[in-house]
């Protein structure tokens, strides 16, 4: 016998009794209650349980999307300071500094431009 066989030999009837035993006698027990029950009530049961599976599962796959989108964030917004540190340049920083005071610029110009119209 090799030993491949022995250790199937002693693991096969401990995994019958840990796994198929326990398995079968409750697939038996489900199928006996369901047996027993009116047919209304098994439709029921069976609507209510998927409903529940459904709304579980929505719920898990968006959760997973959030952490996804949400860790997403947070590597540009670390990306983006590991590129502020590494070009520690002062030519680099005045040129992010003036694009960043014409795009406020540009933003102050729109808002000042919809008060004098709306004000009309």
């Amino acid at each position: 016998m090799s030993i491949r066989q022995k250790i199937q030999t002693v693991v096969s009837p401990l995994y019958n009794k840990v796994w198929h035993g326990p398995k079968g006698r409750l697939a038996a027990g489900i199928h006996k209650v369901c047996d027993d029950m009116p047919h209304k009530q098994r439709l029921m049961v069976v609507t209510v349980l998927l409903t529940a599976f459904v709304l579980i599962a929505f719920f898990v796959f968006g959760h997973a999307c959030y952490k996804m989108g949400a860790n997403h964030a947070y590597q540009q917004d670390s990306q983006f300071i590991e590129m502020l540190t590494e070009h520690d340049s002062s030519a680099f920083i005045q040129s992010k500094k003036k694009a960043y005071e014409d795009y406020m610029e540009g933003i102050d110009i729109q808002s000042d431009t919809i008060a004098h119209e709306t004000a009309r």
